[in-house]
């Protein structure tokens, strides 16, 4: 016995073929649609969006690399971070000299206080020199006496005046004055005898300040808070205390108004 099947199949005329679809017209359409998955931009995922452990014991586990949070100070010398040690002390373990010389200087001793400029118009904050070398002169009132200010407070300069920290502000913001208190180059002995309401004026190739006294304090040898910045033009002066090598005068004057 021979089966014969025969299969018939007709199209219905109402039928769409895809050929009679169009793209790229009609309320419908999304632009891109049909656009190789070969060229999609990659999708970069955001950590700080990710599902992560917000349980307490996730604060044991160390962070993902490059998300920080809190005060670091990426940028040592910008203003809006304390760049200081904790508390606002070098550990005496550095074995700093005591007005920190070229340490301070070079940056060795992690103390930052300049703040973060580009010598511009609105915060000067570069040392700018005269002939002699000096960057400005000091008058202290109450002695009439005026003190040439060197940059740096290296034992060279304080032999012949008072040594700019070059880790301060030369002009805007706080500017921090070192000086010997005995000796044949006892160029801050005044410092001692200072009070509040006496006037400084500090002399610069930006212009003359004059200051006012309002702090006279004793503080540790590697005490540098008095050093940091500051959006007020204040002056700092730092000297000895006579037989106690520990310590240190530092007297704060801010801008007469």
């Amino acid at each position: 016995m021979t089966l014969t099947a025969a299969t018939s199949v007709t199209l219905d005329p109402m039928l769409a073929l895809a050929s009679d679809y169009t793209f790229g017209t009609g309320a419908d359409t999304l632009g891109g649609f049909g656009g190789s998955t070969s060229y999609d931009a990659s999708v970069t995922p955001d950590p700080m969006s990710e599902n992560i452990r917000r349980n307490k014991d996730a604060a044991a586990l160390p962070p993902p690399y490059g998300v920080f949070s809190g005060n670091i100070p990426t940028e040592p010398s910008s203003p809006y971070h304390d760049n200081l040690p904790s508390g606002g002390f070098v550990p005496q373990d550095q074995d700093l000299p005591p007005f920190g010389g070229e340490d301070y200087a070079s940056g060795s001793s992690n103390v930052t206080l300049l703040p973060s400029t580009s010598q511009t118009a609105a915060l000067n904050t570069i040392p700018l020199y005269y002939d002699d070398g000096s960057i400005g002169t000091l008058y202290i009132e109450k002695i009439n006496k005026t003190i040439k200010v060197y940059e740096g407070e290296s034992l060279d300069n304080l032999a012949k005046g008072a040594g700019h920290f070059a880790s301060t502000s030369a002009w805007d913001g706080n500017v921090g004055l070192a000086g010997h208190n005995r000796g044949g180059a006892a160029y801050f002995s005044f410092v001692k005898d200072l009070v509040d309401g006496d006037t400084l004026t500090y002399t610069t190739k930006y212009g003359t300040r004059t200051y006012v006294v309002y702090s006279k304090t004793r503080i540790d040898e590697y005490d540098n808070s008095a050093l940091v910045w500051s959006a007020a033009n204040e002056l700092t002066l730092l000297t000895c205390v006579a037989n106690v090598p520990e310590l240190r005068y530092c007297v704060k004057a801010r801008q007469l108004a």
